[in-house]
């Protein structure tokens, strides 16, 4: 889901609900074999931050700023879109689980861990070449809210109780998204500062195939061998998720 789209389905806060009618919010893993992770407590509060890059041209008077003469204030020339971010406090407790083996709170801050590992963590995740994957896509869900496709930049773990053998069994955890979606664009990234004819781009998604983009962006698959001449790409299966390619026009 966009972030456009998103500002659609956010509810107004303050409305009751039964414990029956609590939705459980999951961070849904989109790659490998990664488990989906369900919040054991609901977040309190989802922050969603979204950038633009505005510049203007200008020039250098004799103070050293910048300014435009004859003018108050400078045009600014939209410069791009920054990827959109959000946030989470998560709180994980196994103090009621029945058993001690079951009281290690581990069970749960090592699979967001897992969201920054290259493979998820799964070593045997790699490309053709050898060179392992990225770490995995994901989408947060929480009832009606489905955000935008993103990866996890960061998660910061506090241990808040131990038992006397060490073991945790309390933890809270601060964990960072950063948008990996081109959804919010109506046909595609394009560059924004040129002033020739915008280039259309795709990101890889897990299972793209360069033939198969070829006939959904040309109308037939033999167009690959041009995609890949464009992109400098000289093993057709080796596709990355996340990777920025470009669909030039047809000559």
């Amino acid at each position: 889901m966009s972030v456009s789209s998103l500002l659609n389905t956010l509810l107004p806060s303050g409305t009751n609900a039964s414990p029956s009618e609590i939705k459980q919010a999951e961070i849904k893993v989109l790659d490998y074999n990664v488990h989906s992770i369900y919040c054991q407590f609901n977040p309190y509060e989802l922050t969603i931050v979204k950038e633009a890059t505005w510049s203007s041209k200008t020039a250098t008077s004799g103070e050293g700023k910048e300014t435009i003469p004859q003018r108050n204030a400078p045009d600014l020339n939209f410069a791009g879109g920054n990827a959109a971010t959000f946030s989470l406090n998560l709180v994980f407790d196994t103090t009621r689980e029945s058993s001690s083996s079951e009281q290690d709170v581990r069970k749960y801050t090592n699979e967001l861990l897992k969201l920054t590992l290259m493979g998820g963590g799964d070593n045997s995740q790699k490309y053709s070449d050898g060179r392992r994957k990225p770490p995995p896509r994901v989408q947060f869900i929480w009832g009606s809210i489905t955000l935008f496709i993103a990866v996890v930049t960061r998660v910061s773990i506090t241990y808040t109780m131990f038992q006397p053998n060490g073991r945790p069994v309390r933890a809270r955890a601060a964990v960072d998204f950063s948008q990996l979606d081109p959804s919010d664009d109506s046909s595609g990234s394009t560059n924004p500062t040129s002033r020739t004819e915008p280039r259309k781009t795709r990101i890889i998604q897990m299972g793209d195939r360069l033939d198969a983009i070829a006939y959904q962006e040309y109308g037939h698959p033999s167009h690959w061998r041009f995609l890949a001449e464009a992109n400098g790409i000289l093993d057709p299966r080796d596709l990355r998720p996340g990777q920025i390619i470009i669909i030039p026009p047809l000559p």
